[in-house]
């Protein structure tokens, strides 16, 4: 069979996590939020943020932060119901977690039962649960209890022992209304209304504003504390890579550090991958991480986030809102919704309803001086070239805009058209 080692290739010792949902080993630039979902929780039901909504566009790490909040509340001793809502069977797999808690945390009694009722004396082995507990079962139908009685059972059980329950929810936005709906109701009830140790926190992209925030049979959710998660700042993602590098025995030069931080464009999907690239092209923590390796590996970033993140969220959108999207682009990146409607040939106010969701979603930012800005998540060379291949999103009788990404060896901004073929100039 020969060198399995050798067929295989050496094994990467990169710190860093590059991959979607991976928590990377340090957490930054989400001080505030997770300061103040642990006080919220801490407080208990009557406190707005028990209840909690993080939105983000992706690669924001909204994943990561809840696996954090999981981590958290395990370590202080709580019941956890980890699902996500990414396809339907959202409720099934609630009642799935709930089982999952019975047989972990043995005294909590709320499972399917025997067929006779059944007395039994255990040990609670995790956090605080811990101590002996006589229970009684009846005998129960696996999934005869209804979601709400079995939420109510549980949270009712981690309130006699002392503790909470903490529910939380990826992938939010994908949520099946009538399964969003019945869930929103019960929480609604168990966590509001009784006042029972039910704590919420859900996850998932920004386009929920416009969904889910919206839906008028969903109440409990507009009620929630809702979290933006913001692009880390510069000093932010310095820390990141110096604290994984360090941590993992490596180093990385000055100048390198300064290039890997603004590759990272304030994404910490993006600053994980550039970091692990550059640590596996440099052959660190042997040797450190030099600008040729950076250089190297944001060239390749840039292509893994254009696939994985800015052009699944370009096919997102809608035609008319791609129309939109490439009429910002072709004016250079920031336009008025006047502007817009002057390229599109369309109603101002249809054009600004367009252009409110797509900032609501996270595609443009916030207007300032009634001026949208593309914020990176579909980058301006990305637009101009999809719409381009794209005849139903071309603005008509649009300008052309310049690329104008920064060269950090050159130190300056490309003048080639957006899109352009090959690789940036300065002059």
């Amino acid at each position: 069979m020969g060198n399995d080692t050798a067929f295989w290739g050496r094994p990467s010792t990169s710190p860093f996590s590059p991959d979607f949902g991976a928590s990377p080993p340090v957490l930054v630039g989400r001080r505030h939020e997770m300061a103040e979902l642990g006080s919220g929780l801490a407080t208990g039901p009557r406190d707005a943020r028990y209840t909690s909504v993080l939105m983000g566009v992706r690669g924001s790490g909204k994943t990561a932060l809840l696996n954090e909040m999981q981590d958290q509340a395990a370590a202080e001793g709580w019941v956890v119901l980890a699902v996500d809502a990414s396809t339907p069977g959202l409720l099934d797999r609630i009642v799935s977690a709930v089982d999952r808690a019975d047989q972990t945390y043995e005294t909590l009694g709320v499972g399917p039962g025997d067929e006779k009722s059944v007395q039994r004396s255990v040990a609670l082995r995790l956090g605080v649960l811990a101590g002996k507990l006589t229970t009684t079962r009846h005998p129960r139908e696996r999934h005869a209890q209804d979601l709400r009685e079995r939420l109510t059972l549980v949270a009712m059980a981690a309130e006699r022992h002392g503790t909470s329950l903490l529910l939380t929810v990826d992938e939010l936005h994908a949520v099946d209304r009538t399964e969003g709906r019945r869930l929103a109701s019960d929480l609604q009830h168990i966590t509001k209304r009784e006042q029972l140790p039910l704590a919420c926190v859900g996850a998932g992209l920004s386009e929920m504003k416009n969904t889910l925030m919206l839906d008028r049979k969903m109440t409990f959710f507009h009620r929630c504390e809702t979290y933006d998660l913001k692009p880390l700042s510069t000093e932010d993602v310095v820390d990141g890579l110096v604290g994984t590098i360090a941590g993992a025995g490596g180093h990385i030069t000055a100048d390198a550090l300064v290039m890997a931080a603004e590759a990272a464009a304030g994404s910490p999907y993006k600053m994980q991958v550039v970091g692990d690239r550059a640590w596996n092209l440099a052959g660190a923590p042997e040797e450190a991480i030099g600008v040729e390796a950076v250089q190297q590996a944001a060239a390749v970033a840039d292509r893994i986030v254009e696939e994985r993140v800015s052009i699944p969220a370009w096919r997102d959108l809608s035609d008319s809102e791609r129309t939109h999207l490439a009429a910002v682009a072709s004016l250079g990146g920031a336009a008025a919704p006047r502007d817009v409607s002057g390229v599109t040939k369309e109603p101002a106010s249809a054009v600004s309803a367009s252009l409110a969701r797509m900032a609501n979603a996270g595609y443009l930012a916030r207007p300032r001086n009634g001026v949208y800005q593309l914020t990176g998540i579909v980058p301006i060379s990305l637009v101009l070239r999809e719409s381009l291949h794209n005849p139903t999103s071309a603005p008509p009788d649009a300008p052309r805009a310049r690329c104008r990404k920064w060269m950090p060896r050159a130190q300056a901004r490309c003048v080639l058209t957006a899109g352009h073929a090959g690789r940036c100039r300065s002059c």
